[in-house]
């Protein structure tokens, strides 16, 4: 491992933010299950409380542990595909509840659940058919950067974190909210890694994305990420000098149009 890949930020690093993903995943679960059973039912019980509880956890479980196996790697864009049909059901059955119950909670729970469905689509969809089938790219979404949909997504769910421990009554809640909280926070930046790996890697095709290892690519993510703000400023420089010149070529012009406008002149005087 060389030195930029050990000088490599955890929150840069897709490999380590898969990982924690799992683990507070994991931890969501078994701890709702053994907040809610105090020692009394059956292995098969725990098993039906776990998936009846947490089956939107365990579906984006088996996702992030199937992203460690060459299964997950080779059938990547599917799984994507399935993840966002997933993610649009649960922004269906956030609208039912904010139409159902409207509060300030379920108004921030549906507002996270849209950015999150449009950001994974808008971002996992690019590279594949579907990119240009449904033509995404001209998708008025696709004028925010990612930078906005992961800030949007962070402060909308520490606000909800925030409201929610205000009428929070429980011990156990409390710990179940801060979780929920970290592992939405985790889930856009994983979002956030992969887009910005699109980025750099300027993937066009889902062969493309099936033929690179994205969460071994993690130097490449860094990197990028931290010569964003140099690569626009260096647009940018670029984008004036080329105006310096059009206007320095310009005004050549111009002279040597003056000039010539005064020979035609001293010539008809003649």
């Amino acid at each position: 491992m060389n030195k930029q890949e050990k000088n490599v930020p955890w929150y840069n690093n897709a490999s380590i933010v898969v990982l924690l993903l799992i683990g507070i995943i994991a931890l969501i679960v078994l701890s709702s299950q053994s907040f809610s059973n105090v020692g009394e039912v059956g292995a098969l019980m725990i098993v039906q409380n776990i998936l009846n509880h947490n089956i939107t956890y365990m579906i984006v479980f088996v996702y992030f542990v199937s992203l460690l196996t060459k299964f997950g790697k080779k059938y990547f864009d599917y799984s994507n595909l399935l993840m966002v049909v997933f993610f649009f059901v649960i922004f269906i059955t956030s609208l039912l509840t904010l139409l159902h119950s409207f509060s300030l909670v379920t108004l921030l729970t549906f507002a996270n659940n849209f950015l999150i469905f449009i950001y994974f689509l808008h971002t996992f969809a690019r590279g594949t058919r579907f990119w240009k089938e449904f033509k995404l790219d001209k998708s008025a979404f696709n004028e925010l950067g990612s930078d906005w949909y992961f800030n949007a997504i962070m402060l909308i769910e520490i606000t909800l974190f925030a409201v929610s421990l205000i009428s929070m009554t429980t011990v156990d809640g409390t710990f179940l909210a801060t979780f929920d909280c970290v592992y939405v926070i985790l889930f856009a930046r994983y979002i956030y890694l992969y887009g910005v790996y699109l980025d750099e890697v300027g993937v066009k095709s889902s062969s493309e994305v099936e033929n690179r290892d994205f969460l071994n690519d993690d130097e490449k993510i860094s990197k990028d990420t931290s010569l964003v703000t140099d690569n626009i400023s260096k647009k940018i420089d670029d984008f004036k000098e080329d105006l310096k010149e059009e206007k320095s070529s310009n005004k050549e012009k111009t002279d040597k149009d003056k000039t010539n406008k005064k020979r035609t002149d001293r010539e008809e005087d003649k």
